[in-house]
C-alpha cells in the first residue's frame, strides 16, 4: 500500500523558556529546524512548515500561519496543517525535537492506515504518549475545530477523546525537545 502523506513541522509556538525563536538556534552548527526538517524530508511526499512567522531559511511558499487567531498552540497548528494539506494522512513533528526516529513515519502508517482504520496514531516512549508527533487524517478536522472552539488546548485530551492507535518506540532522547538553553547546551555536549 503506497499512501502519500504530508508532513507539517509545528513552529509557531512563542519560544518563551527559550528567549528567542527556538526554530533558529543552532545545534551543530544548524539551526535547530533544520535538523527536524532534513530528517522528515526523507519521511513524507511533501512539507511543510506552521509557523507564525516567516523563517527566511525556508522558501515562503512551504511556510503557512495559524488559521485560527491568538496563537493557542499546537493544536491550532495542527488544525492549520490539516486544513492546507493536499493529503489524507498528514505527520505532524515539533521544531524542537532533531532526534525523532528516522522510521516514524514508515512505523506508524505501516501499522494502522488501511487496516485498524484510527483516524490518529501516534508514538509512545517509555509509556508515554508524544501528542505532538501524531500522524493524523484529514477526517478529524471538524473535530479538532470543536475541541479547539469550546476553550479546550490540551492535545492529549482531544487524542484520547477520539479512536486513536499508538505504537511504541524505545529509542533514548528520540522524542527530546530543546525548550531552554540549558537544554540546548547539554545536546550540543551530547551529539556533537
Amino acid at each position: 500500500m503506497n499512501i502519500e502523506i504530508e508532513g507539517v513541522i509545528l513552529a509557531g509556538g512563542k519560544s518563551s523558556r527559550m528567549g528567542q525563536n527556538k526554530s533558529l538556534v543552532l545545534l551543530n552548527k544548524k539551526p535547530l529546524i533544520e535538523h527536524v526538517f532534513n530528517r522528515l524530508k526523507k519521511q513524507v511526499k511533501k512539507l511543510s512548515i506552521n509557523s507564525n512567522e516567516i523563517l527566511s531559511i525556508f522558501p515562503e511558499t512551504i511556510q503557512f500561519g495559524d488559521i485560527l487567531p491568538g496563537q493557542l498552540g499546537p493544536a491550532a497548528g495542527i488544525y492549520s496543517g490539516l486544513s492546507q494539506s493536499k493529503y489524507d494522512w498528514v505527520q505532524f513533528c515539533p521544531n524542537d525535537t532533531p532526534f525523532f526516529p528516522e522510521n516514524l513515519v514508515t512505523k506508524l502508517s505501516t501499522c494502522c492506515i488501511g487496516k485498524t482504520n484510527p483516524k490518529i496514531i501516534l508514538p509512545s516512549s517509555n509509556g508515554k504518549l508524544e501528542p505532538v508527533f501524531l500522524l493524523c487524517h484529514k477526517e478529524m478536522l471538524n473535530s479538532l475545530k470543536d475541541f479547539i472552539s469550546s476553550g479546550e488546548r490540551k492535545l492529549e485530551l482531544w487524542i484520547r477523546s477520539n479512536s486513536f492507535k499508538t505504537i511504541d518506540f524505545n529509542e533514548k532522547d528520540a522524542f527530546i525537545n530543546i525548550n531552554k538553553m540549558t537544554d540546548l547546551q547539554k545536546y550540543r555536549q551530547n551529539y556533537a
